[in-house]
């Protein structure tokens, strides 16, 4: 068989993860579940409807200036397609996993050009097929793999420069394409802008100015565009919830400052950790023990990458995932296991590296004439392949198991939220603006705007619990001062943001609150209407 034919078929294999996932939960039962997948959605289909970039399901409508056009642009294609919700989640699954799979397919050809062998790509290729934080992000409406495939291709642009054949004329080229790659990355995520600073720093570093210009100039448009578009159009209002939706830098300096920056600093280098290494031993339970574990696989997988790096093999992805895991440092909000995605093939990568050290080194150990030295080495063997034997049935009993429970749990909360959502259609006025926890979900359904209630990540930093609740405390004059006349509550609001505690004592708040009166009850959601001011 060509090797080649083999090769394929050997891809269409690491596929089947991944494929069976999108095929058991074509529905897409997590759909709007972490909001930001909801948000994108909602922005597409301005795109598709309206031809123009906005947040429909806001009661100001405001331009959608917060994330870059590219993805939502790519989501648009499925309104185009099929204009109804939710039968267009279905196409929505295959539209996000063909990019999944684009995603493996580029990863591949990048090991080979690094100088992989086939058997560590197929290794490599294969990790990352099955795992489950890759399947479950790759296979929902967020954009982290779509950027992770134009930074990967900026990186396979970049490697064909190394070739013989390759002169000043088409070199040029080349670099051009990549830094017009680059900047599609940025009009992704707006994270890609690490790689207007990695990719002509490294280029320097080799003694290519003229090329480190180029790249540059070829990505600067993208990046200059997107800018003078958000500043032409964005709302300069002072209030925070609209910073939340439309502003990622006024957000973030309402949340990080000089008088937190040490704590936020601290607190991110904890969970880039704890992100990077829960990749490989997948968050199952949140003791101690297993998170030291998890945080020294993560450093290991560091270690890995700086030894490839000074092999001189993707010392471009690595100087991009540098500035980038400084990004994450300084970000408002704790760097988990999807703010690291587009790492992770490095990372992975680093940690195979760093694992075959450590091979070597026990086997010299083995041979050593001490007993003592071969036990130690005998009993370092077992608990290396013990953990990392582990983390793979792990990783497979979330692929193939715990991920589609999950999602059967979540259709058992959407029938709640569907019996909400057709009350609501049929006696609400169309008018009526309603506060909501999973708002863009509530907009697909009903057409009714609104916002949820954004908790400032400040108060996370300094576990200040009491702002939380005050917060639902003053929830009333809140959404008055927002325009909203209802509040759909359910007992699984706060879920993505707050432990067990809080969430119960909001639930206590809210139901005691007398200026909420509940108007309509179904599972686990109550709609409740707000008593006007004075009264």
């Amino acid at each position: 068989m060509p090797s080649r034919v083999r090769s394929l078929l050997i891809f269409l294999i690491l596929l089947i993860p991944s494929a069976q996932y999108a095929w058991r939960d074509r529905s897409m039962p997590q759909f709007a579940y972490l909001h930001d997948d909801g948000l994108f959605f909602i922005s597409a289909q301005s795109l598709a409807v309206t031809g123009s970039y906005r947040i429909p399901s806001l009661v100001e409508n405001p331009a959608q200036t917060k994330f870059p056009p590219l993805f939502p642009a790519y989501l648009s294609l499925i309104w185009k397609l099929n204009p109804v919700f939710p039968d267009n989640l279905h196409l929505a699954t295959w539209f996000c996993w063909a990019v999944f799979a684009i995603f493996l397919g580029m990863v591949w050809i990048l090991f080979r050009r690094y100088g992989f062998s086939l058997a560590r790509t197929v290794l490599l290729v294969g990790l990352l097929g099955v795992s489950p934080y890759l399947i479950l992000f790759g296979c929902s409406m967020f954009s982290e793999i779509f950027f992770t495939c134009w930074v990967l291709a900026t990186f396979l642009a970049l490697s064909f420069l190394a070739r013989p054949q390759v002169g000043p004329t088409n070199g040029a080229g080349l670099v051009l394409l990549a830094g017009f790659l680059a900047g599609c990355a940025y009009l992704s995520r707006t994270t890609g802008i690490a790689l207007l600073v990695s990719v002509p720093a490294w280029m320097i570093w080799k003694k290519q100015g003229r090329h480190a210009a180029l790249f540059a100039a070829a990505m600067l448009p993208e990046v200059i565009g997107w800018t003078l578009w958000t500043r032409t159009h964005i709302s300069h209002s002072s209030d925070q919830t609209l910073m939340y939706y439309t502003d990622y830098i006024r957000y973030q300096f309402l949340n990080v400052g000089f008088d937190n920056l040490p704590v936020v600093l601290w607190k991110n280098l904890d969970q880039v950790l704890y992100g990077m290494g829960s990749l490989v031993l997948p968050k199952i339970v949140d003791m101690l023990p297993v998170k030291i574990l998890t945080q020294v696989i993560a450093i290991a997988m560091i270690t890995g990458t700086v030894r490839l790096a000074r092999r001189g093999i993707a010392v471009d992805y690595a100087l991009f995932s540098l500035i980038s895991v400084g990004i994450l440092l300084v970000w408002h909000f704790p760097p988990n296991e999807r703010f690291v995605l587009p790492l992770y093939p490095l990372l992975l990568a680093g940690l195979v590296a760093e694992i075959e050290h450590i091979a070597v080194m026990l086997k010299a150990a083995f041979r050593h004439r001490d007993f003592g030295q071969r036990a130690v080495a005998a009993l370092m063997s077992l608990c290396v392949a013990s953990v990392f034997g582990c983390a793979l049935i792990l990783q497979l009993y979330m692929s193939f198991v715990f991920l589609h429970e999950s999602n059967q749990q979540k259709t058992a909360k959407l029938s709640d939220l569907r019996a909400a959502y057709s009350w609501i259609s049929a006696n609400l006025p169309p008018s009526a603006a309603i506060l909501s926890y999973d708002d863009p979900l509530l907009y697909l359904y009903t057409s009714h705007r609104g916002n949820y209630l954004p908790l400032l990540p400040r108060w996370w930093y300094a576990e200040n619990h009491a702002a939380i609740l005050d917060a639902y405390r003053n929830l009333p004059a809140y959404c008055r001062s927002r325009g909203l006349d209802y509040v759909y509550f359910t007992s699984e609001d706060l879920s993505r943001e707050t432990g067990d505690e809080d969430r119960l004592a909001v639930q206590r708040i809210v139901r005691g609150n007398p200026e909420l009166t509940p108007i309509f009850q179904a599972g686990i959601g109550t709609v409740y209407r707000i008593a006007p001011a004075g009264q």
